[in-house]
């Protein structure tokens, strides 16, 4: 076989791959369990309110990632500066990788993506121990982002509030939301209640739980 046609073969196989791996991200997706409250705070190491300062993508160790900046306005779980910089996997966008070859990797389907300026409120877990990189909690499900007075995550705050009770004090705004199926929310009265459970262990001391099924 001539070079050129193994050269040709080798990128089709390449290719090949590629699709088979985007459709197994995008499979993964849909079947990506909706989480409610509780569940996505348990699965938090860190909760923070900023804004998208900045967004870069690079290879690190030979993998793809994309690094997010964000302007700190709320720490409200985990301890944080003025500014908070995380690498999650893969790419903004296709990208040389310096031997000739372009890097597909972009963004799994399903994951969150960020853009400069956006008002996010954000459930990530802790970093993975051998690449650091971070993402959040069920995916674009623990990414809220703030529109003017209202938040709402990546599947619309669908079931957000289901299968669980809360037995904390709430005001009446908020339990309001408690009520609400899904939508968007009013920002501040659901950033002011997360801060409360979290500030007043709410999960540790059984005032906010998954219902029994």
């Amino acid at each position: 076989m001539s070079k050129s046609v193994q050269k040709m073969s080798w990128r089709l196989a390449f290719l090949a791959a590629l699709v088979i791996a985007a459709s197994i991200n995008v499979a993964q997706a849909k079947n990506i369990k909706k989480q409610n409250l509780v569940e996505l705070m348990t699965h938090s190491d860190s909760i923070v309110v900023g804004t998208v300062k900045s967004t870069t993508d690079g290879f690190q160790g030979g993998l793809p990632y994309t690094e997010v900046t964000v302007l700190v306005a709320q720490g409200i779980k985990g301890d944080f500066q003025s500014t908070y910089t995380f690498r999650q996997f893969g790419l903004k966008e296709p990208k040389a990788n310096g031997n000739g070859q372009v890097n597909l990797m972009v963004t799994p389907a399903g994951w969150p993506t960020y853009v400069e300026g956006e008002r996010v409120m954000l459930f990530l877990h802790k970093p993975a121990a051998k690449t650091g990189f971070q993402t959040t909690a069920g995916l674009t499900q623990g990414k809220f982002t703030i529109r003017g007075q209202e938040i709402a995550n990546g599947i619309g705050n669908d079931e957000l509030f289901a299968r669980m009770t809360v037995s904390g004090p709430l005001t009446p705004t908020q339990q309001d939301l408690v009520n609400q199926p899904g939508g968007a929310y009013a920002a501040q009265a659901f950033i002011e209640l997360v801060r409360k459970a979290v500030d007043e262990n709410w999960i540790e001391t059984g005032q906010m739980t998954n219902a029994q099924k």
